[in-house]
């Protein structure tokens, strides 16, 4: 992107990015299916569409127009909104502000477009899958590594102070995909193989903050934790009541499918079907659909929305990992 302009304060890199004019560099095509409209608001997703580099983009749903957000040198994955829908944290291997090639935690707030770096790891852990609390005054995420050996654990931090908490750490363990419910900051659901003796399958867990307990959740029918395909990518709806999650339960492990609980674990509900691989899924802001990624299009990655009471799938384009805001692309200011 042009027009960056760099700010050093205090030890931490901000970086504010000026609006582009050049719309070819800005701007991409998501060779969508229709021309009508997809939704409101808008979603920031994942995409290698200019170059070898993941990169952050935006697209709004009203008319498909797409934002490039993010141009760096090494991958941007793993975006994810605030419930405001006007912050967004991402992880990122920019190896040349780092010093290293391993990916830390940055966010961007919209519409100043101000980019700022929340981690700086000294060791050889990844700081990966962050996600916001409630009140946008800490944040949580997964740092260590999934190779062998596979440690990795949650971390808590204060945005202002940047003090971490370290949350959940139980030695050499998977403990990945963290989502404090928009309702209650004090409730933690997640994906870890805890209870298997291999890395493979994960099994969702809830963990009250306050007290430290940490609860099976929606286990498969027989209650095995090695039963079936792993439950992954655990996701709140924006009130609280609802976790959509992806799972190969149904699939023999070839496939995977969104489905939907209450938090209570009540009213588990496949709402995808097919042999595809759909994972990633995140609720529209009024809970009434979800967007997901999936190889149903023939792509590797694409995104696609589903509703939920209805179980019909839109097609968007190509992309993944896509998170879901209120706001249009004109109020987080482009």
């Amino acid at each position: 992107m042009k027009n960056k302009s760099l700010i050093i304060m205090t030890g931490i890199l901000t970086l504010t990015i000026a609006a582009c004019n050049n719309k070819t560099q800005e701007e991409a095509s998501l060779n969508t299916t229709t021309t009508q409209s997809l939704g409101s608001g808008s979603i920031a997703f994942v995409s290698e569409r200019n170059d070898n580099d993941n990169e952050i983009y935006l697209m709004n749903l009203a008319d498909q127009r797409v934002i490039r957000v993010t141009t760096n040198t090494g991958n941007d994955l793993a975006p994810r909104f605030n419930l405001d829908g006007n912050k967004l944290l991402f992880n990122s291997r920019r190896s040349v502000a780092h010093g290293h090639n391993r990916p830390e935690i940055y966010r961007i707030e919209f519409p100043a477009k101000t980019v700022e770096r929340m981690t700086t790891t000294a060791t050889t852990d990844e700081n990966q899958r962050g996600a916001w609390y409630p009140d946008d005054n800490s944040i949580i995420w997964q740092r260590g590594t999934y190779f062998p050996t596979g440690y990795l654990r949650f971390i808590k931090m204060d945005v202002t102070s940047k003090a971490e908490t370290v949350l959940y750490d139980t030695g050499s363990k998977l403990h990945a995909a963290p989502a404090i419910s928009p309702a209650d900051a004090n409730a933690l659901v997640f994906q870890s193989n805890k209870d298997v003796a291999t890395t493979f399958p994960s099994r969702l867990y809830k963990m009250n903050l306050t007290t430290s307990t940490v609860t099976n959740f929606v286990w498969p029918d027989n209650g095995d934790a090695t039963a079936g395909g792993s439950d992954i990518d655990p996701r709140w709806s924006h009130d609280g009541q609802y976790i959509a999650f992806a799972s190969a339960r149904n699939g023999g492990d070839d496939y995977r499918h969104i489905y939907v609980v209450k938090a209570d674990g009540s009213e588990l509900t496949q709402i995808t079907t097919g042999d595809f691989s759909d994972s990633s899924p995140d609720f529209s802001p009024d809970g009434e659909e979800i967007v997901f990624q999936s190889d149903r299009d023939g792509q590797e990655y694409s995104i696609n929305i589903v509703n939920i009471q209805t179980k019909a799938v839109r097609a968007v384009g190509e992309g993944r990992t896509p998170v879901w805001s209120a706001n249009n692309l004109s109020e987080l200011g482009y």
